[in-house]
């Protein structure tokens, strides 16, 4: 029955999209003809398009200050969260304080031995083709490195890859969980403004191998910038500012500088009535840093650390919400990990950047393992501290938010899909695709999906921060 419904609305949208292409066809364009009418007017009316048929119904509030009651209680003493909040900025700038590599060139090379072995298909979702491997695997000139020891910032939104491409290598597209977006070249985003440390160069110069303090990889030579002493010493600053909204841009005497997300921080320069002048790194003609300052308002930006409240981190995840999934920062979107390393960075807290790790140096780890459904959700229930702790699951994480009205633990997580079970056999995927409030039950309307089976696998609940540091624990 829902595959004939998409079919019917899909056939409607088709006719009608058709009908209105023939009715414009031919006609001149009314700009290049005089007398041509009235010129067209914008209005606040959204172009309607196909109806949107969720795979996934949420039946709960996808605003996490309207899904759970919010507060101004502190979730950690304020100390604990400023001592955070110290080590986190100092973990931001480490890496200009490296001299040389701490990666071995074994160690940078993990993507040849991890994928060389795998049969990969590249964008047009065909097999990898092996001139193109070759190609790649001699960029990274491993028998120099390393060949570099400079400190560096990031002057642009990059990716960080795998090995030096920016195309993609996908598994086989036909399997649940694999192809697209699912690039294994694709390391993590960086933001701009994040200080790295060079250590290589590729052997076309088109690619540095960066440290940063979350990650390790290859970037854009053209999206980096070398910095000197006397830029490090006006940059470096423990009085830093956190972006409140993806997508702003960086504005300087009326020159665009950049564009960046939440999770991305700036030095402060000054502060007035209006907003905050921050400093932001652009790249001259050198390729070396220098200083530029841009304004921010005060709905775009907030002094670090923002105190750590459950009304606070609903407002800077509700201007996340809904945004769309992005394998390893594909397209500057996020995945589960990088939301809520974004997330709690603003707040001074500082979260590595992929799940595990995020579920193991987080703060206090509580194992579920081995706990039936019913026991496992009177855990999370009884020990979870609503918007400080992590649910984690084997390649995934998320943040709990406390119970809704009908007493099920929700979880706000970027989610690709769920697990379903094909007529014929074997294994789908009910795709998301976006960042979600769920319950730990997501997708269980379906037949096709099997029940408790996301709830099965949650491991673990994770506490951020000391136990001490945690009000009320």
């Amino acid at each position: 029955m829902k595959k004939i419904l998409r079919g019917l609305i899909l056939g409607v949208w088709t006719a009608v999209f058709i009908s209105l292409l023939s009715a414009c066809a031919g006609k001149p364009r009314p700009e290049i003809l005089p007398d041509s009418g009235p010129a067209l007017v914008e209005t606040d009316e959204t172009p309607q398009g196909p109806a949107l048929l969720s795979e996934i119904v949420l039946a709960v509030p996808q605003r996490a200050s309207l899904a759970v009651q919010v507060s101004d209680q502190p979730l950690m003493a304020p100390a604990e969260q400023v001592a955070m909040h110290n080590q986190a900025l100092e973990r931001f700038f480490a890496p200009w304080k490296q001299v040389r590599a701490s990666l071995s060139a074994k160690d940078i090379s993990w993507g040849v031995r991890g994928l060389g072995s795998k049969q990969g298909y590249a964008e047009n979702l065909q097999p990898y083709p092996q001139d193109r491997w070759v190609h790649v695997v001699a960029l990274q000139d491993l028998p120099t490195y390393p060949s570099l020891s400079a400190p560096a910032i990031t002057v642009r939104n990059t990716s960080m890859r795998v090995l030096p491409s920016n195309r993609p290598f996908f598994l086989d597209p036909k399997r649940p969980g694999e192809g697209f977006p699912f690039d294994y070249f694709q390391n993590t985003a960086v933001w701009m403004g994040t200080p790295v440390f060079i250590t290589h160069v590729s052997l076309d110069r088109a690619w540095y191998y960066v440290e940063t303090a979350f990650a390790n990889g290859w970037v854009r030579s053209e999206d980096v910038a070398l910095t000197d002493e006397n830029f490090c010493a006006q940059y470096e600053s423990r009085a830093m500012v956190a972006l409140r909204k993806d997508e702003t841009s960086l504005i300087g005497q009326d020159m665009f500088l950049g564009q960046t997300h939440i999770g991305a921080i700036f030095p402060l320069h000054s502060r007035g009535g209006q907003g905050f002048m921050v400093k932001v790194p652009v790249r001259d003609a050198t390729g070396r840093a220098k200083v530029a300052l841009a304004e921010l308002g005060y709905l775009q930006a907030s002094r670090m650390p923002l105190p750590l409240t459950s009304r606070s981190v609903a407002d800077l995840a509700d201007a996340m919400s809904g945004q769309l999934y992005g394998w390893g920062g594909m397209f500057e979107n996020r995945d589960c990990s990088s939301t809520m390393r974004d997330l709690f960075l603003p707040f001074g807290i500082w979260l590595p950047r992929n799940s595990s790790q995020q579920a193991k140096h987080g703060g206090e780890s509580l194992s579920l393992e081995g706990l039936d459904a019913v026991a496992k959700l009177h855990a999370i229930r009884t020990q979870g501290v609503p918007f400080a702790s992590l649910i984690w699951l084997p390649g995934h994480i998320g943040l709990y938010l406390g119970t809704s009205d009908r007493n099920e633990p929700l979880m706000l997580h970027n989610l690709w899909g769920v697990r379903t079970a094909l007529p014929e056999g074997g294994e789908g995927r009910a795709v998301v695709g976006r960042l979600v409030i769920s319950t730990l039950r997501p997708g269980e309307e379906r037949d096709d999906v099997r029940r408790d089976d996301f709830l099965d696998k949650v491991r673990g609940l994770t506490l951020i921060g000391a136990k001490s540091s945690v009000i009320g624990k």
